[in-house]
């Protein structure tokens, strides 16, 4: 195996940064990620906004002034997207700082993400239910392997796990629901609502008191929410024991 020698090493850090940038340029790459290593690294970030390329930036372990200096730097190139990050590996859940990316949002007025660093998938659900448009995870063949992050990295069926969840919350997210349109549900009402029912046979002419109606399945007659209004009122025809009251089984007439 012939090995790749990284020229880059012999030269100074200002002239290893630009021939490595040009060799990103070269390859044609659709986006730059800048790791949060990289926030207060101002000539790298100038050479990325000259690029004018779609850029992540990953908060990481960066102050507010450090992202502020960083994202005005960046800014003025092509379009930019924030990274909530907290760089520890596996990061516990009381530091995963959603509030940060919403504060990040805020203000920058920019699309924010998560670089999610936890163990499991609970954290990167959450950030696309509080407005994420993208999430970064680890990955890994195996977290048996051998290296710092392996254990809070997802394996292959984990991430397409996740995938599928983020796929449902979005769908969630951007599927508003109409409270006041209930029309689907107009047969589980039927079952489960409750009516105006006789709890005992009541006579015509008979004034109905609290002790003659109930309120029991199906919800096809008289709501149980108008029980208080029935008690009082005269029943303008005979009524069976155990049945359900419509509105012309009741005198409205003074009401």
């Amino acid at each position: 195996m012939t090995a790749i020698e990284d020229t880059t090493l012999k030269l100074d850090p200002e002239e290893a940064r630009r021939v490595r940038q040009e060799r990103l340029e070269r390859i044609g790459l659709d986006r730059y990620k800048v790791a949060s290593g990289e926030v207060s690294n101002t000539p790298l970030l100038e050479r990325i906004a000259k690029t004018a390329r779609p850029t992540i930036l990953s908060s990481g372990m960066s102050s507010w002034d450090e992202l502020d200096t960083a994202v005005a730097t960046l800014r003025v190139g092509g379009p930019l997207e924030l990274m909530q990050c907290t760089s520890e590996y596996p990061c516990p859940p009381e530091q995963v700082g959603l509030n940060v990316m919403k504060e990040m949002r805020d203000r920058y007025r920019l699309p924010v993400g998560l670089s999610d660093h936890t163990i499991g998938l609970g954290a990167s659900i959450a950030a696309v239910a509080l407005g994420a448009t993208a999430i970064e995870r680890h990955f890994t063949l195996a977290k048996t392997l051998y290296g710092p992050d392996a254990s809070m990295s997802l394996e292959p069926h984990e991430l397409a796990e996740l995938v599928a969840e983020i796929r449902a919350v979005s769908r969630i997210a951007r599927s508003p629901v109409d409270k006041s349109d209930v029309a689907q549900f107009s047969e589980m009402k039927r079952i489960f609502e409750k009516s105006v029912v006789a709890i005992r046979a009541i006579e015509a002419g008979t004034i109905i008191d609290s002790g003659m109606v109930a309120a029991k399945k199906p919800g096809t007659g008289i709501p149980a929410r108008r029980l208080h209004d029935v008690v009082g009122r005269r029943a303008r025809r005979a009524i069976d024991n155990d049945a359900v009251l419509n509105d012309d089984d009741v005198d409205w007439s003074d009401a």
